[in-house]
């Protein structure tokens, strides 16, 4: 019998163990989704305020970029030139380029920043551009980098 008392207390441990590692799992599971919806939340929001950017950009909207999305730039030789971090000027983005179509890239959430990065075709010339458009955490418009960074 104390093979039994053993081969039992195995089979208690062994059951508090699956109910352990059960509530985990369904734990993780819960955390997975939560990533996915913030981060289909960042890209829906970040992706429609980068779209009017390049809106605005392309209609020469100088103003109402500079009033709705705080930005900071400079014009210059049909470019403009967007004030980056340590208010380094990025290279200039041709105007001419805010109308082409433009494809994800990529995204990014970092803890201060979040990314989102373009593919911008030039389909006569046969030329694709990359140009990233960087939030803050809460989602502020800060400015855009051209290239790869």
């Amino acid at each position: 019998t104390s093979n039994d008392d053993i081969n039992s207390v195995d089979l208690e441990d062994y059951e508090t163990q699956i109910k352990v590692l059960k509530s985990e799992n369904e734990s993780l599971k819960e955390q997975i989704q939560n990533l996915n919806g913030d981060y289909s939340v960042y890209l829906q929001q970040a992706d429609k305020t980068s779209r009017q950017i390049m809106k605005l950009i392309g209609e020469r909207n100088m103003d109402h970029l500079k009033a709705e999305y705080n930005a900071e730039f400079e014009v210059s030789d049909d470019k403009i030139f967007f004030t980056s971090a340590n208010n380094l000027n990025s290279a200039g983005f041709p105007f001419e380029q805010a109308i082409l179509p433009m494809f994800i890239a990529n995204l990014n959430i970092q803890s201060e920043v979040i990314e989102i990065g373009y593919y911008l075709d030039d389909l006569k010339k046969r030329e694709r551009y990359l140009v990233t458009f960087v939030y803050d955490k809460d989602g502020n418009f800060k400015y855009i980098y051209i290239g790869d960074n």
